[in-house]
Order: C-alpha cells, then structure tokens, then sequence
C-alpha cells in the first residue's frame, strides 16, 4: 500500500539490465533489497527490470513501487541514453524528490531532482586502457558531470573516497563513505579439513586489473612444487579482456579450469571447498570477493595494495600484485600452513565478513536520505 503523504525517493536500478551481474551489479541488487525491506518512513519508486531475479518481490514490499523498465531486452546504448534523457523526466512525472543513483551512471543532467551517486571506483577515469574507448568516453561525458552535480556521493571504502575528493574535487561535507555489506554463504565449513583438496579459487578476474596474468604465472610456479593443485577461475570471460597476451595459451596450462559464470549456490560451495581463495587485484573500489571467501571460511590471499587491506581487515595474507614471486610465496603460506595456524586465519576473516551487512549500509543510507529530504 502507498501511502501518499509520505516522501518519495528513487531508485535507479539500471544494474537490473544483466541477467548475470558482475560483483557491482551483484552489490546494487542486495543494497537496494536491504532498502526496500528496511523500516522506513518514505515511498520508493524503483526503476528496474522485474527479469532480474529478486526484483519482482519488492512490489510486495510496503510504500514500494516499482517503475517496470525492460532493461534486459535493450542494447546497452538504448539503456544509456533512457537513463540521461527520460529518466529525470520520470523522476518528475513521479513527484521524487531525490534519486539514488548505485553505480556511477547516472544523468549528466539532474532535471530538478536531488540525487545521490554511490562510486564504486574512478578505473575508468584514471586507466584509460583498461576500459573500451566508446564507453570511456560516454562516462567522461556524462558520469563525472552528474556526479559532480549530485548533492552527496557516497565511496564504498576509504581508498575510494580519498579518490573522489582528491580526483574530482569534492567537499568533505558532500562526501562520505558507507561500505557494501556481502551475503554470506549458509553452512561455511570450518576451513582444516580442506586442505587436502589443493584447490586455488579465483572469481570475476578476467578484466586486466584484476592481474589474472600474474596469478596464472604464480600458479605454474606452484604446480612444480604441488603436482596435484588446481586452480579454479570462476566468472564470465569477457571478450574485450582477453586479448591479454599469452592469457589463451596460459589458460590451457595443466590444472587450470576455467569455470565460467556461477550461480549463488555454485559459487558458495567453490568458496566453501577451495583450499585458499587468490585475489591479487592491481586496482580495487572494495574487494567484495575477499569478504565472501572470508565469510565462506576460506583463507584469502591479497593485494596490499588500494583498498584490499583496508577491507581484509588483517585477516588476509597480502602481497605484492606486481611481483609474481610474492604471489607464489603468499598463496604457499597459505597451502602449507599448519591447522591450528589456518583455523586461527579462518575465524579472524568470518570475524571481519561478520563487519559488513547490507543492512548495516542500508540503515546508513536510510538516514542519508532523511538527511537530504529534511
């Protein structure tokens, strides 16, 4: 039921386009569903498409309306273009007095409504190369203005939000930070028995910061030493990425599987069965793998680097993401230690994942918007 005295505040859920979301896509599904089922004394009205799972379930969900775009049926250039041109028209037509806006697309162009932009990270801004040049672009032309437009911006870390206020500029008092919360995977073994499995996992590593590379390398130096190890990628290659050279042929190295795009009870159990969870990102806005694999009971090895110990807490074993040798070295640590040794390494990372819960940001973000509406 709506009740029509109360503020109305939008929800921008363009992420609902990708029926097989990436980690930030991942992340604006479960803050949103947080939102959404929170105690709250203000309307919503969502923009996303019901064909993302999840999303058809809040219209159930009281002082919630759902605004259905087919998103999932266009072509992301028709996405782009609804969202700066006839979404501010929308947000009038539906008397919002404010939108959230979770990732960094988002209107150059505000038509009157006060919003909020949730950045995940500045990758494009700041690594050219690392993004397609068409899409690089349309983000310089349109993200950075609205972003700069918007009435606060939220960073998913400290790393981040020294970013944006050093990158582009902005206030102390118009920004702040609210980390991501991770849905834990149910009935985490403890970590010992699983040892002997010799597995290494690694998810969603195939864009070049993600160093896939340098693992792949520190990878075939194990193997001469552990003739039984694997490593597992999880994630969905994309095309655009792997033209890395040399990444095909390091691909078919002897104990590699590439696992492709895993389901939420698939990629619980790889967590869950894995020896150590590999993660040594070049460039990361929050590092949401490293809390699920921690909260899964996995050991994790880790960059040093941006954001990752930030979020890992002390709990990881980090190492140098530019240094093959410190890879190999770090994830050997974490095959060879002794049980006492990991399970005090296990119960530290569930301890830190324990930290970060959607509803914790959503109650954050809650009175964010309290703050801007009053």
């Amino acid at each position: 039921m709506i009740r029509m005295n109360l503020p109305r505040i939008a929800l921008n859920g363009r992420f609902s386009g990708t029926l097989q979301p990436t980690g930030t896509q991942t992340a604006s599904f479960h803050l949103f569903d947080a939102i959404v089922r929170a105690p709250r004394e203000f309307q919503l009205v969502i923009f996303a498409d019901p064909a993302f799972p999840g999303v058809e379930a809040w219209e159930s969900c009281p002082q919630t309306e759902i605004k259905r775009v087919p998103f999932s049926r266009w072509r992301r250039a028709r996405s782009q273009l609804w969202e700066q041109a006839i979404l501010p028209i929308e947000l009038k037509k539906a008397r919002c007095q404010l939108v959230h806006h979770p990732m960094i697309t988002c209107p150059r162009w505000g038509g009157g409504t006060a919003s909020i932009v949730t950045v995940h990270d500045l990758n494009f801004y700041h690594h050219p190369e690392w993004v397609a040049g068409p899409f690089r672009r349309w983000l310089m032309a349109t993200a950075i203005p609205g972003i700069r437009r918007a009435e606060h911006v939220v960073s998913i870390s400290d790393y981040v939000l020294g970013d944006i206020r050093k990158t582009l500029r902005l206030s102390d008092e118009k920004t702040s930070r609210i980390y991501n919360g991770i849905k834990s995977p149910a009935g985490a073994p403890s970590g010992v028995e699983k040892r002997e499995a010799s597995r290494i996992f690694g998810v969603n590593l195939w864009q070049p910061h993600k160093n896939l590379i340098r693992l792949l390398d520190a990878f075939a130096v194990l193997r001469c030493e552990f003739p039984a190890l694997e490593l597992h990628l999880a994630g969905r290659p994309q095309a655009q990425f792997r033209k890395q050279p040399d990444l095909a042929v390091r691909l078919q190295s002897p104990g590699v599987k590439v696992l492709g795009y895993l389901k939420d009870e698939d990629l619980a159990e790889a967590y869950q069965t894995a020896t150590v969870f590999a993660y040594p990102s070049l460039e990361e806005g929050f590092g949401l793998p490293v809390l699920e694999a921690m909260a899964a009971g996995t050991p994790v090895v880790t960059s040093n680097a941006t954001c990752l110990p930030e979020v890992a807490g002390g709990a990881a074993i980090l190492v140098d993401p530019l240094s093959v040798k410190s890879i190999a070295d770090g994830l050997r640590v974490a095959l060879t230690e002794g049980d006492a040794d990991r399970q005090k390494r296990v119960l530290k990372g569930r301890d830190v994942a324990a930290r970060f819960t959607w509803d914790r940001a959503a109650a954050e973000y809650i009175q964010l918007y309290q703050t801007l509406i009053h």
